[in-house]
């Protein structure tokens, strides 16, 4: 199955904005290096008490089988962030903690491939004394280490837990309802997409809001030849609305 190409505009502060072909935009918060090497941190603890799990379980035949030993921490260090974020949708246990995941750079999940590029790399990405990957996410916009350039993938902070529930808009749309067409029957992901923003726009910054609203104003402006002078944000508030039944007409 082919999947549409997403395209992107550049990050504004440390957010990423991916917008699919049907004008739904997608907003992601960009991870930076603190929390990633915190969950890194976290991730080689868990490591270390899986190893040392083995390691004791295997008892006096340890010291005997110490070269099977060393590549089996060999195999456990960098098997356990590919198999892990393949099978846990781009999450380690450290990441987890720290509501962060990996995605590709267009904000799908990553694939299996990506996973095991960007696993395999991670040794370049922590050379000492230099650590290339922490000077890579400071000279880049998505925070990519090595790893995440050559896998093209990002982390991004979850907020799904956070996100503020909709509110009802508490500006008066009754003139730019009256623009909307009375057919107007949003879809179910035109409506998430919808709640989802409204529920955000409050915390929101000017700029943020502004080119949010307007990529899926943008749209609806023109399909329904609405002047270009009708507020982006205020045009979404009106939608919202009317779909959710608080039409003034």
């Amino acid at each position: 199955m082919q999947i549409a190409r997403l395209k992107e505009s550049p990050p504004l502060d440390t957010a990423m904005l991916v917008v699919t072909p049907e004008n739904v935009a997608f907003d992601y918060q960009l991870a930076g290096p603190f929390p990633r090497v915190l969950a890194l941190l976290i991730d080689g603890l868990v490591v270390a008490v899986l190893f040392l799990v083995i390691f004791l379980s295997l008892g006096a035949m340890a010291k005997a089988l110490m070269g099977i030993v060393l590549i089996l921490w060999f195999f456990i260090w960098w098997g356990f962030g590919l198999v892990v974020e393949t099978l846990n949708n781009g999450q380690t246990p450290g990441k987890a903690a720290l509501s962060l995941r990996v995605v590709s750079a267009t904000g799908l999940s990553i694939t299996p491939a990506q996973a095991i590029l960007r696993n395999l790399l991670r040794g370049p990405d922590l050379i000492p004394p230099f650590f290339p990957g922490v000077f890579a996410m400071m000279g880049n916009a998505r925070f990519q280490r090595l790893g995440d350039l050559a896998a093209n993938t990002m982390v991004i902070i979850e907020r799904r837990n956070t996100r503020p529930k909709p509110a009802w808009p508490e500006e008066n749309t009754t003139e730019v309802q009256a623009l909307i067409p009375k057919k107007f029957s949003p879809s179910v992901q035109l409506m998430e997409t919808l709640a989802s923003y409204i529920g955000r726009r409050k915390v929101l910054s000017a700029g943020r809001r502004k080119e949010l609203a307007g990529v899926l104003a943008a749209h609806f402006r023109k399909v329904w030849s609405l002047p270009k002078s009708v507020d982006s944000d205020l045009l979404l508030c009106a939608m919202y609305e009317r779909a959710a039944g608080g039409s003034t007409e």
